[in-house]
């Protein structure tokens, strides 16, 4: 009978102790390949970490996810593999045994932990299903984030951050695990959606391939826009080739819009798929570099989806939260062999009821700024994003709009999700303040389509039904997207 062993330890302790486990427990040599290998691959990843944390780790552990792929795929083979994981809790600073058997001492653990990894026995490519706030990389980001459910020692907790995995190499390629990790993402976010299995996303696949999946060969961006449409979403997939200047724009666009975005990278000899998930924040620096375009009446237009930020990467062949631009994506690898990568496509997974996309709203929103006439003479900035009504309303009530206003937005019957855009005039975005707002029907893509707008001194209601002067307003920029993540 065996019995589930727990440990407390600190980095270099952690990985003697995974060392005795290969060793003792799944019969690994320590001049064999997979021993060594095993134990870089680990190595790295915890280099990558804090050093002021402390790692419970927990085995034998049943791992829904590489459980899932066992039955699959390596039961079936020739060579034995092991069918159960180890897992691994992570925590700032020094925690105990003791407090986990203590109730008073359970706020305290909540507050230290930092989330969970999985070690599963497909040497060397061990790093499993995953769910690690950036605070454990002391990175300080902007990301979309889910909470995953978890346990440790017994006791629940709560991982927040963007689900990650590698992959194995057989059953599950990058693509797979951008799949995987995006409908992990969205399952855990809203009742809409359902975290995934490997074999879910395959037995999907076999009613668009004429060929085996199994093993994995990699999948086509056209591939993995077919799965995540067939799991619910109203998929845009976007190409570099046939939006040309406009691209990255609307990739970043997306980004803001708090949406994960699958992208697909290439340099001609290399192929990879990434998942695209948050960036950093803005600096005076970065809004000063802005680049500005001549208007009608005036206008001097720059757009936020024109900064040159580091985007944050979800990647299966590194640790999660990398950060590189969005021109050179694989900056982060220091191989040789990845230079020259460029994003050649990216895949959106938007709510099946958002019609209104990306450029479209953008489009709209500059010519009402034009044709309006409310502006002239100045130099504006706007931000785009798409947003639920609900976190619009729920972010609207508690700015510093006047009363008047907020409880007029609240009235306004809006549709599950809307385009803003944001307008900044000089000096206002680096306060995180915006000028004016202009808000868009998402389900409305060949009308006009306005909700409301505010500019300059004007309040517009649907389509110019109603507008009222309500004097300059300078008012607290959105900001429930993203989350942030600071020290």
């Amino acid at each position: 009978m065996e019995i589930i062993t727990t440990l407390y330890l600190n980095k270099a302790d952690l990985l003697s102790q995974y060392s005795n486990v290969l060793e003792h427990y799944y019969h690994l040599e320590k001049t064999n390949n997979e021993y060594t290998s095993s134990i870089t691959k680990l190595d790295e990843f915890l280099n990558t970490l804090d050093d002021d944390l402390t790692f419970l780790m927990e085995w034998p552990y049943v791992d829904k996810m590489y459980r899932d792929t066992y039955y699959h795929y390596y039961a079936s083979k020739k060579h034995d593999y092991s069918r159960v994981s180890i897992k691994v809790s992570i925590f700032r600073d020094v925690v105990d045994d003791a407090q986990f058997y203590d109730s008073a001492s359970s706020i305290f653990l909540k507050s230290k932990y930092l989330g969970f990894f999985t070690l599963r026995p497909t040497f060397p490519a061990i790093l499993g299903r995953n769910t690690i706030s950036p605070l454990a990389f002391g990175e300080e980001l902007l990301l979309c984030s889910t909470k995953v459910p978890a346990s440790a020692n017994g006791i629940k907790f709560q991982s927040i951050g963007f689900p990650h995995s590698s992959q194995d190499g057989e059953m599950i390629t990058c693509a797979e695990t951008t799949v995987w990790s995006i409908m992990e993402y969205f399952g855990n976010k809203y009742s809409d959606y359902r975290p995934l299995l490997p074999s879910m996303i395959n037995r999907t696949l076999g009613k668009f391939s004429f060929e085996r999946l199994i093993p994995s060969k990699g999948l086509t961006a056209g591939q993995i826009s077919y799965t995540l449409k067939d799991f619910g979403f109203g998929v845009k997939m976007y190409s570099a080739q046939a939006y040309g200047a406009d691209f990255m724009s609307l990739l970043r666009i997306y980004i803001e819009s708090g949406i994960p975005v699958v992208g697909a990278i290439s340099n001609g000899q290399i192929g990879h798929a990434v998942n695209i998930v948050g960036r950093v924040e803005v600096t005076e620096a970065d809004i000063a570099a802005l680049p500005y375009v001549a208007k009608k009446n005036g206008i001097e237009l720059s757009e936020f989806a024109g900064m040159d930020l580091d985007y944050v990467f979800v990647d299966d062949n590194h640790a999660p939260y990398r950060k590189a631009k969005l021109g050179t994506p694989s900056s982060y690898y220091g191989s040789a062999d990845w230079n020259g990568c460029r994003i050649t496509n990216f895949i959106v997974p938007l709510y099946s009821k958002i019609y209104l996309e990306a450029g479209e709203a953008r489009t709209k929103s500059i010519s009402l700024i034009e044709n309006i006439g409310l502006i002239k003479n100045k130099k504006i900035c706007i931000r785009t994003f798409l947003a639920s009504s609900r976190s619009f309303k729920n972010h609207a009530n508690f700015s510093d709009l006047p009363h008047g206003i907020k409880k007029l937005f609240n009235s306004l019957v809006m549709p599950k999700f809307i385009w803003i855009t944001e307008i900044y005039y000089e000096g206002s975005l680096k306060d995180g303040k915006c000028d004016g707002l202009i808000i868009l029907d998402a389900t409305e893509p060949k009308k006009l389509g306005i909700i409301s707008f505010i500019i300059d001194d004007l309040l517009c209601l649907y389509n110019f039904e109603k507008i009222i002067k309500i004097g300059a307003q300078h008012f607290d920029n959105y900001n429930q997207n993203l989350r942030k993540y600071e020290k």
